[in-house]
């Protein structure tokens, strides 16, 4: 590694694991190598790249697991990054988002059974719309339990774009991993269909999905309704 006097040595190294990440060299939720091996590599103490992969946590690029190692951040916000495509199969597009709100609310027993609590407990519902080309195309839903994520504001939420995952891991130090990605194509009921203006008993596509965190605790229960008479729904790759 360069050692230019004018840039700290960990500001070098954090630098070149930047560039790396960005490069793909390490991928999301892979482990990097040691730190021991990260020095022998940037030609620097062990401390220094201790240092450099502090701020790099800090900053979110990377997380730790105590015991584990230190691993590439992936808070991706997994319908933000899908797309829609015309049903002539060209031209997908990644949806725009829109807020619509976050209010506390207790938890009815299907929720509470999904999620682990107690019937009552206190959730946060947080919902957004999806538009593609000015024209609303979905409709998502997502509930976490109160005790984990006190004082939640909208402020918040509407400056990540609703994107909880990336939420729960910058403001409360929670790591979530999504689980498995369910479909089903459904009837729309009222509520949905006023917000996706679309006819009551139209048939959306459902996904629902659950996050724990790496104790496998359920976090974040999301459930989502698409329009699809006129765009298929494409999953980012790592989902598809």
């Amino acid at each position: 590694m360069s050692k230019l006097a004018a840039i700290p040595l960990y500001r070098q190294v954090i630098r070149a694991v930047t560039t790396a990440v960005d490069a793909g060299e390490w991928g999301a939720d892979e482990s990097l190598p040691s730190e021991n091996d990260l020095a022998h590599r940037f030609g620097v103490s062990q401390g220094t790249v201790r240092k450099a992969l502090d701020v790099l946590v800090v900053e979110g690029v990377l997380y730790r697991r105590q015991g584990v190692g230190t691993f590439v951040s992936d808070a991706s916000d997994f319908l933000a990054q899908a797309l829609f495509v015309p049903l002539s199969g060209y031209g997908g597009e990644k949806p725009k988002i829109e807020m619509l709100g976050c209010v506390r609310i207790h938890a009815g027993e299907q929720l509470a059974e999904i999620l682990g609590l107690r019937r009552g407990a206190a959730l946060w519902q947080v919902r957004r719309l999806l538009r593609v080309a000015g024209t609303v195309i979905g409709l998502e839903e997502m509930f976490l339990p109160e005790a984990n994520f006190p004082n939640l504001e909208m402020r918040r939420i509407r400056e990540l774009r609703g994107n909880l995952r990336e939420l729960c891991w910058r403001d409360f130090g929670m790591r979530l991993k999504d689980g498995e990605v369910r479909y089903r194509a459904i009837p729309a009921a009222s509520a949905e269909a006023r917000l996706l203006q679309v006819e009551v008993h139209e048939p959306l596509l459902q996904l629902v999905r659950l996050a724990r965190d790496f104790d496998g605790k359920p976090q974040v229960w999301s459930v989502a309704w698409f329009r699809s008479e006129q765009r298929a729904f494409q999953a980012p790759p790592e989902q598809a």
